[in-house]
Order: C-alpha cells, then sequence, then structure tokens
C-alpha cells in the first residue's frame, strides 16, 4: 500500500484534530506542514518533526503531496482553498469554509470545475444520533416535522476558556463569534436536512466571557430561528460558564405526527424510549477523513463539499444582518455583506497578523 502523501495547512484550532487522525492511519503520512504565524508554525514543527514553511504557495504546489489539509483562520482559505485545487491537491478543510458570502462564493467559483476532491469537514453528520435520525427525517418515517432544536453549549472552568480553543478573535478574522464557530455545525445541518429557510432571525448575547467577547465586539451565546413553510429550526449555540465540562449539552429535539425525537452524539430516544441505532467503527472527525479518502479510492459521495460551506454562509450571513437590525431578514439574500465587516475587507488579502 503507498500511502497519502499529507501537508497540514495552517496550526489553527481543528488542526490539533485532523492531524492527529492523519498521523495515526496506516495510509497515510504527513510529509509537508505550513503556517506563516511563528508561534503556530514552531508548535506544528514540535509536534510533528518536520520543518513548517511560512509559505503556502510552496508547499501546496510541491509534486509529493496528494492531500492538503486545510486549518487556518477562515479568511485565508478564500485563497487557500482554490490554489490547492489548481494544484491538484485533495482538500480537507474544516469549517467554516469561509467568513463571508463574498468568499464563499469566490471559492466555490473557482472550484466548480476541479477534478480533486474537496470535502468539508462537518463531523456532526457523523455522529451515530444525529446521522440516524437524519435519516429517519429524509426518509420520511419522521413525517410532518413541525419544530427542531439543535443545543450546542459547551462549557469550560472559569478562567479556562483561551486554553482549549483559538476563539474569541476579531469578526474581520473569522467572520463573528459563536454562530460562526461553533454554530457552523447546527447552521450545517439545518440546511443538510430541510433546505435554504425562507428567512432568519437571530439574537446574540455576550453573556458569560465578557473579559474575552466584549473585546472584539462578538457573541458568545447565539439563539438563530430558520423559518420554513410548515416549521421553524432553531440552533442555541456558544460558550456557557459552569464549573466543569460536563455541563456541555450537544442534543437535537424534533417534534413531528406521533413522535417527540431526541439524539445527542451517540443516542437516539424516541417519546422518552431508546432506539437501537447503528454504532460505526468510526465516527466524528475521523469519519470526515475516511469520507474523504473513500472517495478518492472509490469515488464515494462526499458527506458534505464546497456548495454547503457557501449554504452555510448564507444562512449564517442572514443571522448576522438580522442581530444588527433586530428584523428577519429573508432568504436568498439581497444584500450578501457581512455586517460586521468592512466593506473593502468583505474579501481579504494579506495576512491579518
Amino acid at each position: 500500500m503507498i500511502p497519502f502523501r499529507i501537508a497540514l495547512i495552517g496550526n489553527r484550532a481543528h488542526q490539533n484534530t485532523y492531524g492527529p487522525i492523519w498521523d495515526a492511519r496506516e495510509d497515510s503520512v504527513i510529509v509537508a506542514l505550513a503556517e506563516h504565524n511563528e508561534v503556530k508554525a514552531k508548535a506544528l514543527e514540535e509536534r510533528y518533526q518536520l520543518p513548517c514553511s511560512r509559505e503556502y504557495d510552496a508547499v501546496l504546489e510541491r509534486s509529493d503531496i496528494d492531500i492538503v489539509c486545510i486549518a487556518t483562520d477562515f479568511y485565508l482559505k478564500r485563497w487557500l482553498v482554490p490554489k490547492a485545487a489548481e494544484c491538484g491537491k485533495h482538500i480537507l478543510v474544516d469549517k467554516s469554509l469561509a467568513r463571508t458570502m463574498q468568499e464563499a462564493r469566490a471559492i466555490e467559483e473557482e472550484t466548480r470545475d476541479t477534478l480533486v476532491k474537496i470535502q468539508l469537514a462537518y463531523p456532526h453528520r457523523f455522529y451515530p444520533g444525529y446521522r440516524s435520525l437524519i435519516q429517519r427525517l429524509k426518509t420520511g418515517e419522521y413525517d410532518r416535522p413541525v419544530s427542531y432544536t439543535n443545543h450546542f453549549i459547551r462549557q469550560f472552568k472559569d478562567g479556562d476558556l483561551m486554553q482549549y480553543v483559538s476563539y474569541p478573535t476579531a469578526a474581520r478574522v473569522n467572520g463573528g463569534g459563536e454562530l460562526m464557530n461553533l454554530g457552523s455545525h447546527p447552521v450545517d445541518l439545518i440546511q443538510h436536512v430541510f433546505g435554504m429557510p425562507n428567512r432568519v432571525y437571530a439574537h446574540f448575547e455576550t453573556a458569560y466571557w465578557p473579559d474575552y467577547y466584549d473585546s472584539f465586539g462578538t457573541e458568545d451565546m447565539a439563539t438563530l430561528m430558520c423559518e420554513y413553510d410548515t416549521m421553524v429550526a432553531t440552533l442555541i449555540v456558544g460558550r456557557n460558564r459552569l464549573s466543569a465540562e460536563k455541563g456541555a449539552v450537544d442534543s437535537i429535539d424534533l417534534w413531528c405526527r406521533g413522535v417527540h425525537a431526541r439524539a445527542s452524539v451517540d443516542l437516539l430516544e424516541e417519546n422518552g424510549e431508546a432506539v437501537d441505532i447503528p454504532k460505526p467503527g468510526i465516527t466524528g472527525a475521523a469519519a470526515c477523513v475516511q469520507n474523504l479518502v473513500d472517495a478518492i479510492t472509490d469515488d464515494a459521495p462526499l458527506e458534505s463539499s464546497v456548495s454547503d460551506g457557501v449554504a452555510s454562509a448564507e444562512i449564517t450571513t442572514a443571522g448576522y444582518q438580522s442581530a444588527a437590525t433586530k428584523t428577519f431578514v429573508d432568504l436568498p439574500l439581497v444584500d450578501d455583506r457581512h455586517p460586521m465587516i468592512e466593506d473593502h475587507e468583505q474579501i481579504i488579502e494579506g495576512y491579518l497578523d
């Protein structure tokens, strides 16, 4: 077996998730690293014992690389994803695809005719509980859904937030607060299951971590309502402040004809009773990686792609517009500008750090 040769591009947030997965697989070997930020680059070098280039293009243009794993600040993906595709590399790109609609549409336009596989990594699609609920919705087993609510609340001990994550950051870097970060997962699930809503309404608060989020003017808690013809899908997402990680909530409640379904990462209940569901050997982020490998080797369908990232970007942008105006925002968007980002920075050229 000839292993896939992997380049890790960027060292933000979930590169600490995907890098070790690639490193542990028998069918892949990490051969290159790239990160423009000196501190982040040295951390990659220490972890993988390889030199880390400060020039992304130099790594993307190498002929001895098959797959690139992109986990950078969101603004950089507008340039890196099309460049990697142009260089003939298959791509695993961490969520979110882009900060703004203009960036997301540019990526879609510039990769539309590519022959390489581009997997936008959304691990929640692979969790057994969520996957089983989604399958039942898509096959019509759950008939006439009228209410869908996804709670995704993470908890961290007081003072420990920045130990765990590279957020918060300024909206001009990553597009906003927790609707853009944690919220990307439930937003993706909503559009994956129900398609684009007719309109959205969002409400933001900086309730628990003002010492971090207030300095960037971003939200630590977000509520987003997505209105469809016959139902409303809601997400409540963010970072609370409890004394232990065990207080985290990651669940979906669905009401439909005759059934109240509740899904969590590993479980599915119907009317309070546990349901037998498939328990695959790999789930979450590792399953995202496997899906990309299967697409490359066996032409299996990708679970999520650039088009999903564009759809999520439109819903999220509408949410930021709604929070800014305190009104419902119709979809598709007439004005695609992100209200927290200056017009001249809706697409960024160069580095912001």
